[in-house]
């Protein structure tokens, strides 16, 4: 089946790294993810270990974001959540414009890996499998969670994202620069790039500055919140448009709003 492999416990290891080394070749960003079976050496109880690897090495250069790795471990009071996790990372691998920690939003960062792969050993999948987990039904699961391409729509998107980013980062300094000059006029200095925009404005009530650089730090903000509020909606509107392409499996079906806040 595409997308998950099970193969022998001897051979499940070079698996994963010929899929890497295959994914670097086409010069395609990868998740590989697995699940393991293991057992506690004091009681040999069964224990499923959920690992997940990210790499973005093929990227724009301005994106930071390079790579993640997800490990979670089941103990026999919670195994078969490892399906859900399984499916819950592989979603949020698929969507990524919605992630504020990522600073770029070129369509083409928009998307986290282009090869996602699920392995299994043959151990694992039977013990998986006899805990009341359908394989193949996780599989497809898995495979049906497709990510999604940029398309026109979206560079549009990403083009005015770009401007109103320029546009917000250059207003920001001016808002410094004025709170600088306000915090020399305070009786009590306080340090604008060491404080909380909440603690400035509470000294700022305390002291008295002048009233044109009150004007144009009144100013800056509204500014600010104008821009950033258009950056939300574009933000909104890039959810809606590869939400809505994504075939999610009927486990996660209704969350994915929910999803993207982990």
């Amino acid at each position: 089946m595409e997308n998950l492999v099970i193969d022998t416990p001897e051979r499940i290891d070079s698996d994963i790294e010929d899929f890497k080394l295959d994914c670097v070749d086409e010069e395609k960003n990868y998740t590989a993810s697995r699940i393991k079976l293991c057992r506690d050496p004091e009681n040999d109880k069964p224990v499923l270990f959920y690992t997940q690897e990210l790499a973005r090495n093929f990227r724009d250069q301005s994106d930071p974001f390079g790579k993640r790795h997800v490990i979670k471990v089941f103990t026999p009071s919670n195994l078969t959540a490892v399906a859900d996790s399984t499916l819950e990372s592989k979603f949020n691998d698929t969507i990524l414009a919605f992630k504020p920690k990522v600073h770029d939003y070129l369509p083409l960062t928009d998307i986290h890996s282009q090869k996602m792969n699920l392995f299994m050993d043959e151990d694992t999948a039977t013990f998986v499998s006899d805990i009341g987990i359908n394989v193949d039904g996780l599989g497809e699961d898995f495979a049906g969670i497709e990510t999604v391409n940029a398309n026109p729509y979206l560079e549009d998107l990403s083009q005015d994202a770009g401007k109103l980013k320029v546009e917000l980062y250059e207003l920001k300094k001016q808002l410094l620069n004025i709170k600088e000059m306000m915090a020399d006029e305070f009786v009590n200095y306080v340090d604008p790039r060491s404080v909380s925009d909440e603690l400035f404005d509470q000294a700022l009530a305390n002291e008295k500055v002048p009233q044109g650089y009150v004007q144009s730090f009144l100013s800056l903000k509204e500014q600010i919140r104008r821009i950033e509020s258009q950056l939300g909606e574009v933000n909104t509107a890039v959810f809606a448009e590869t939400s809505s392409r994504i075939r999610l499996p009927k486990l996660l079906e209704g969350r994915a709003h929910e999803l993207l806040q982990l």
